[in-house]
């Protein structure tokens, strides 16, 4: 369990503690707003990245998979062998995750049912480019459902960035390795391989929160 804190008027509070099912406690502080504090389960967080043979989910498959918890706890880690294709040159030279370790590796989809429910499970995703991952996942019938919110990192970053240098056009693509590095994160040996990229997106994800609280912006 944690503890809510939310600052309005009294109605303002009850309402979004009955939201919640939850009962408050409400205190009047000292410039007359309330504050109210009510217990809530906190939601379960995860953070996935993926490794594949290609950008297509079609003709691509899925070699790798990592997924974190808030807390930056591994909760799966899998390597698997791709039945289509042999060679993916190029998506390894970006995933790290080489062609000759895979090639006889059980398929992904032998832990498709402990894949599904990890992310079926989870209140909140998080990944690094969403449109590229959950095609990927729901080709491999292991997306998030409807009642899971979806954030998506890069989307974040760079609407975060946008607002920073008040430059509405300054929204793009923007790898990983550069968000991370903008904020001061160390990457250690291996900074392309499916678990660090989780953890890299996910610290990414926590420091954003954190500049939007304290500059109180509103996304």
């Amino acid at each position: 369990m944690a503890e809510v804190r939310v600052i309005g008027t009294a109605d303002e509070i009850e309402l979004i503690a009955r939201s919640l099912g939850a009962a408050p406690r409400i205190q009047r502080r000292r410039d007359g707003m309330m504050a109210g504090y009510f217990e809530k389960q906190a939601p379960k967080i995860i953070c996935l990245d993926l490794g594949t043979t290609g950008p297509n989910p079609v003709e691509d498959e899925i070699v790798a998979i990592a997924i974190v918890d808030w807390a930056g706890n591994v909760v799966h880690e899998g390597e698997y062998g791709p039945s289509r294709k042999e060679l993916w040159q190029a998506a390894s030279e970006v995933n790290e995750v080489a062609p000759d370790n895979q090639i006889d590796l059980h398929s992904v989809f032998d832990d498709q049912e402990k894949i599904r429910e990890i992310i079926w499970g989870a209140d909140e995703v998080i990944v690094y480019n969403a449109p590229r991952v959950m095609k990927f996942l729901e080709h491999s019938d292991m997306a998030p459902g409807s009642r899971t919110r979806v954030t998506d990192t890069m989307y974040e970053y760079c609407r975060w960035l946008s607002e920073k240098n008040h430059d509405r056009n300054c929204l793009a693509n923007i790898e990983l390795t550069d968000a991370a590095e903008k904020m001061g994160y160390a990457w250690g040996n291996n900074p392309h391989g499916p678990v660090p990229n989780a953890l890299a997106c996910l610290a990414v994800q926590i420091w954003i929160e954190g500049q939007q609280n304290e500059e109180h912006y509103d996304f």
